[in-house]
């Protein structure tokens, strides 16, 4: 708290008339500023107060409020780990802000995504295009006025109605626009299909536009990479995505706060508990909920054994796209194990929803502790089987050794969390600098590299070390969960969570509180929050929004493979064609997780 009372102090002295208002809600701070200064300010808290990252931008609509819309800008500094969270006002008649990517070129995405959604306008941005949206798309999807809406599904029942030559049968029109680049420069130019953009100058040499994907099996989901390319080697390559795109926090605004849980799970289908997590953690700090220390432990427990199973499928389809498909089936079988163990609590292998808020749906069932202990102890040999084949493979370390190499300030100024920022030397981990459901208390390192740029070797060594180290969490889980059995899992507060069945039958005051939690819902203070866990691919974090209603007023999902893939162009370039399938596995982008 002393280092935001500081930074905001500095930000008073050198911007005496900028700051118009302070916002303090829930140990958040969010300073609201004139559009006019944002440059500005953001220059100073990046280059004199230490604010490297920007980690996220999104919007609020205010309908029918003037200024009618709320763009949020949220700081971080790791030197001193402390967030701050910057507010523009706009109205409905003037949606035009100063982009930031001068500063901070992380903010290329996220403005772009803002743009697509709400129609806010970026100035002087490098590629102000929809990202996730159709560029023939009308109107702005997360504006209030714009209503939610369903595709029409059409149900056939007679073998005539499904023949090509029925007159609904109309094939979707051709792309009218490749989006490519000329001449390799990172900024982002549209090239029509019919004329060149720009002409060739006479001392380059030709290059090539090709698609990878979006239907290719080593882009890890519906991504399409538009690539320019001289020969084999990648001039360009420039993520196009929204093929995934399934309006997940539009839907959650038209869900009361507890029917929107299983929304999240198919955003990172394999983190699909820390998606439940930490939109439970963001509405438990709006609601001020307290979560028992069993609930906790299983929490941690859940999210470790998933952070294992993911980091599986990341080593085992990174090896499979360069060639050792044996590594991909041996994951696979380990992963079979994890997904027991979440089919044993929850019923489901997969899309589990099973926090709750202040805690969990049920308590874990008899054998759960043994399933866990199973797998601790079946994980480290198999893992040792996987570096058997690989650490000393001359194919595997030719094809990932000082390939896709970034740096640490590079990482930084694109937003990158997780392993891919530990691989450029930088210790920060959630679990560790802003600790959650309870991780202070136990023992483990965060694994980091000590060379001076990551590549997708380094990327690899980073996640094998986390696996053995979500085992010693695991290891201590299991040992404080013994001691904490017949204790609650879930809390007591009755405005949050149900009370239990066996109450109803004797008590008014519970019969009552179940009605209006099933038929209304929760009823939280007008206000955002925002919360966010390590997930296995970075920083996880969701923006919770409420005017006082039984629905979201707005919920948004800061991803981290949204923030990843951002890098793509930057670290493919100079290198090959083959080089790219494990280039995009490195990221370890999960799809859902982008386009949500």
């Amino acid at each position: 708290m002393a280092q935001i009372e500081q930074t905001l102090s500095m930000l008073r002295e050198r911007f005496p008339n900028a700051i118009t208002d302070v916002y303090e809600f829930r140990g958040d701070t969010t300073v609201t500023i004139p559009r006019e200064s944002l440059l500005d300010v953001a220059r100073f808290l990046h280059s004199e107060l230490g604010f490297e990252m920007l980690l996220d931008i999104t919007a609020l609509d205010w309908l029918p409020r003037e200024p009618r819309f709320d763009v949020l800008y949220y700081f971080l500094s790791m030197k001193d780990n402390v967030r701050l969270r910057v507010r523009v006002q706009l109205s409905s008649w003037d949606t035009n802000v100063e982009s930031v990517t001068p500063v901070y070129p992380g903010a290329n995405f996220y403005e772009r995504e803002v743009f697509d959604l709400f129609g806010i306008t970026f100035n002087d941005h490098p590629f102000l295009h929809r990202i996730l949206l159709p560029d023939a798309s009308t109107g702005y999807p997360l504006r209030k006025d714009y209503a939610l809406g369903y595709e029409p599904v059409e149900f056939t029942h007679t073998y005539a109605e499904i023949q090509p030559d029925k007159p609904d049968a109309v094939a979707p029109p051709k792309p009218q626009r490749l989006i490519g680049s000329v001449g390799g420069t990172i900024t982002q130019i549209p090239l029509t299909v019919s004329e060149p953009a720009t002409p060739w100058s006479g001392t380059q040499s030709e290059t090539l536009l090709i698609n990878m994907g979006p239907h290719h099996p080593s882009t890890h989901g519906v991504l399409r990479v538009a690539l320019e390319v001289d020969g084999e080697k990648i001039i360009n390559a420039m993520p196009d995505i929204g093929y995934l795109h399934t309006g997940i926090e539009k839907s959650g605004e038209n869900k009361t706060y507890l029917k929107a849980i299983p929304l999240f799970d198919r955003m990172d289908y394999l983190g699909t508990l820390f998606n439940n997590l930490a939109y439970c953690l963001a509405v438990e700090k709006l609601m001020q909920v307290d979560v028992p220390e069993r609930a906790q432990i299983v929490r941690v427990i859940l999210c470790e054994v998933q952070r294992v199973q993911s980091h599986l499928m990341a080593v085992g389809s990174q090896a499979m796209d360069i060639g050792a498909v044996t590594v991909m089936t041996y994951a696979m079988r380990e992963r079979e194990a994890a997904l027991d163990i979440f089919e044993l609590v929850t019923g489901a292998r997969m899309m589990t929803s099973y926090f709750r808020f202040g805690g969990l749906a049920q308590d874990v069932p008899e054998g759960f502790s043994d399933a866990v202990r199973k797998f601790i102890d079946m994980i480290p040999g198999r893992l040792k089987e996987y570096e058997d084949l690989l650490n000393k493979n001359p194919i595997w370390l030719e094809r990932t050794r000082g390939i896709a190499e970034y740096t640490k300030e590079q990482a930084i100024a694109y937003g990158v969390t997780g392993p891919m920022l530990r691989a450029t030397g930088v210790q920060w981990d959630l679990r560790k600098v802003a600790p959650y459901c309870g991780y202070e208390q136990y023992e483990f390192d965060v694994p980091y590299s000590k060379r001076e740029k990551a590549d997708v070797l380094e990327c690899y060594y980073i996640r094998m070390e986390e696996m053995r180290q979500s085992l010693r969490i695991l290891d201590q889980a299991l040992k404080k969960l013994e001691k904490t059995n017949g204790q609650p899992f879930i809390t007591s507060n009755r405005k949050v969570a149900p009370p239990p069945k066996k109450e109803l039958q004797t008590s008014m005051e519970s019969l009552i509180h179940h009605f209006k939690l099933w038929t209304e819902g929760l009823e939280p203070p007008v206000g955002f929050v925002y919360a966010s866990v390590e997930s296995p691919r970075g920083e996880l974090g969701f923006l919770v929004s409420s005017d006082g209603g039984h629905n979201p007023h707005r919920v948004h999902v800061r991803t981290p493979s949204f923030a990843n893939l951002q890098t793509l162009p930057m670290i493919s370039k100079g290198y090959y064609i083959a080089d790219l399938v494990g280039i995009i596995a490195m990221t370890d982008i999960i799809l859902g997780d982008v386009d949500r």
